[in-house]
């Protein structure tokens, strides 16, 4: 048959109409499977995205509680070792005021007690000119001053051991808070890795598909109108050539 008979359809047979109608309906049925397909395959896709989305904001926001916790527990370490060198400070501290107190208080009785006697002045003077003039009188001053040196020297020891302390607990924290902005910057990469993956495997999933059969994007919210006026259109179609032949075989009857 010549191209110009088979394109007029007036021209064409009984059963090669009832062929031609059977490929409409197989061309709407695989249009109809394709567009399911595709509708199938981009949820999918959608769900996989929001679930990875929830994700993401579960690690975040885990991430941030565990960052949250390392630095009251920091906070309290720090504060708990404060308390612990003001404690020893003050225990340091507290003998050599106690001596200070013991010193002013002799000093005290000694001149309330010269007050009292005035008659012993002369006694007294010469029992410390005595002291000066013998010769144990410098031995005697310099055992009253080793005490309190060795005890400045303990002082100036336990100060420098607190504040070597100290130093080991801010040197701990610093190195804490680095590794956690290490891990940060290492799961955000990883995220961006994964959504990277997504990203691909729904251009792959695009890709798949037959362009023959892809329809055209339909507007967010119209999906079930465009597959309802899709229907009808090729309905309309089927009834029009159904007249269409009818008309045909009518005219030919008559002649």
């Amino acid at each position: 048959m010549s191209p110009s008979t088979t394109n007029d359809l007036s021209k064409w047979s009984d059963e090669q109409l009832c062929e031609n109608e059977d490929d409409e309906d197989e061309l709407f049925e695989k249009k109809s499977v394709e567009h399911r397909r595709r509708t199938k395959v981009r949820k999918e896709a959608e769900r996989r995205m929001a679930e990875e989305v929830a994700r993401r904001k579960a690690e975040e926001e885990a991430k941030q509680k565990a960052e949250v916790e390392a630095q009251r527990r920091a906070e309290a370490e720090a504060k708990v070792h404060a308390e612990e060198v003001a404690r020893a400070q003050s225990l340091t501290s507290g003998p050599s005021k106690g001596k200070q107190l013991r010193v002013m208080a002799s000093g005290t009785a000694e001149v309330a007690e010269s007050c009292e006697r005035p008659g012993d002045v002369q006694p007294s003077r010469r029992r410390k000119r005595e002291e000066v003039m013998s010769p144990q009188a410098g031995k005697k001053k310099a055992w009253t001053k080793s005490p309190m040196v060795e005890d400045d020297e303990e002082d100036v020891e336990e100060n420098r051991d607190t504040l070597g302390a100290l130093a080991e607990v801010l040197s701990a924290m610093v190195g804490e808070m680095r590794n956690m902005a290490a891990d940060r910057r290492r799961v955000a990469a990883e995220s961006h890795a994964q959504m990277e993956r997504v990203l691909g495997t729904l251009e792959e999933n695009r890709g798949c598909l037959d362009p023959e059969f892809v329809p055209e994007e339909p507007e967010e919210g119209l999906e079930e109108d465009f597959e309802e006026g899709e229907v009808v259109e090729v309905a309309e179609e089927r009834e029009a050539l159904k007249g269409r032949n009818e008309e045909e075989e009518e005219v030919d009857e008559s002649v």
